[in-house]
């Protein structure tokens, strides 16, 4: 679709909220997603010279993050995703992508739901939710603004590049080394091919985790994160498209009049090789698509004057 078509949907942002970026961690009820204070601040979206990807990540540009915003401070739990369903009567819907062991590949299982992913084989309400469709990622922040009266959504695209690299220029939140990163994300690695074959080439070093984590169990980024890269890939909300020239510099999400097929996915995996698990790369997925390796977490404006008016 012509670059024509598509456009930046405004956040709401203002002048940078200084109060706001002091504001420590916080929830707007006892089940909600904690969230982090992520600061304003400048960065490169995408990565300069050979080790970048081929597309938008290969022409990098410079994003103003203009005002503090919030995200969660993990992924959105199974166990937060219950209750929503629970709460909401939401029908998610079954089939998923994911492991199956008879058959040692990947597979698209129809009796598979984010209830029971088969990825691990006991789902426990402390892991990410999985199996989750953009489309369900939607329904459930729509269902939280109304819970909470705050306007929750996903990051943009930019926002979770900024995030995830807390202000970091190097491959990975903690370096340029893949085997440098086992306490901090749960990717691909010794521990996982120690249990799946996927034929990749491995992190050398053991995060202790065949496949999920518990949210949080790993060490956070510098803004408080946790599991930004690796555990699930993570929706963001923008369209997905093979260039970032003409998008928003600002940090607004970039989306298609009319919506679109496919929206961007961010972080890599408990299945990613490395490569795939930098903070510059992109996937890309169906609105529609379930995978016991996709999941997402939570963003929230701050607007003091918003807040004032409640």
């Amino acid at each position: 679709m012509a670059l024509a078509l598509c456009v930046a949907v405004s956040l709401g942002w203002a002048a940078p909220d200084r109060a706001a970026e002091q504001r420590g961690p916080y929830r707007d009820c006892a089940d909600c997603p904690e969230m982090v204070i992520v600061p304003a601040g400048s960065f490169v979206m995408g990565t300069a010279g050979a080790g970048a990807a081929d597309g938008a990540e290969a022409g990098p540009v410079v994003v103003r993050i203009g005002r503090a915003f919030a995200l969660g401070r993990v992924e959105v739990t199974r166990g937060q995703f219950r209750a929503f369903v629970a709460d909401s009567g939401f029908e998610p819907g079954t089939g998923c992508k994911t492991w199956d062991e008879a058959q040692g590949r990947i597979v698209v299982s129809r009796n598979r739901t984010y209830a029971n992913p088969g990825v691990p084989k006991e789902a426990r309400d402390d892991w990410p939710a999985s199996c989750v469709s953009y489309n369900d990622a939607k329904a459930y922040l729509q269902w939280l603004s109304k819970k909470t009266g705050k306007v929750y959504r996903l990051p943009s695209e930019s926002e979770w590049e900024y995030a995830a690299r807390a202000g970091s220029s190097t491959a990975f939140p903690w370096g340029d080394a893949a085997a440098d990163g086992c306490d901090f994300a749960n990717v691909y690695d010794l521990s996982t091919r120690a249990g799946y074959a996927l034929g990749a080439d491995p992190a050398r070093c053991h995060d202790g985790y065949a496949d999920l984590a518990p949210v949080g169990a790993l060490r956070p980024n510098a803004f408080g994160l946790h599991d930004m890269i690796g555990n699930v890939a993570e929706w963001v909300d923008d369209c997905f498209t093979d260039s970032y020239v003409n998008r928003p510099r600002d940090g607004r999400a970039w989306v298609w009049l009319g919506g679109c097929a496919r929206h961007v996915v961010r972080g890599g995996s408990w299945l990613a090789e490395p490569a795939r698990a930098r903070s510059a790369f992109r996937d890309s997925a169906e609105a529609t698509e379930r995978a016991d390796s996709l999941g997402f977490r939570v963003a929230a404006d701050l607007d003091p004057r918003a807040e004032a008016r409640q």
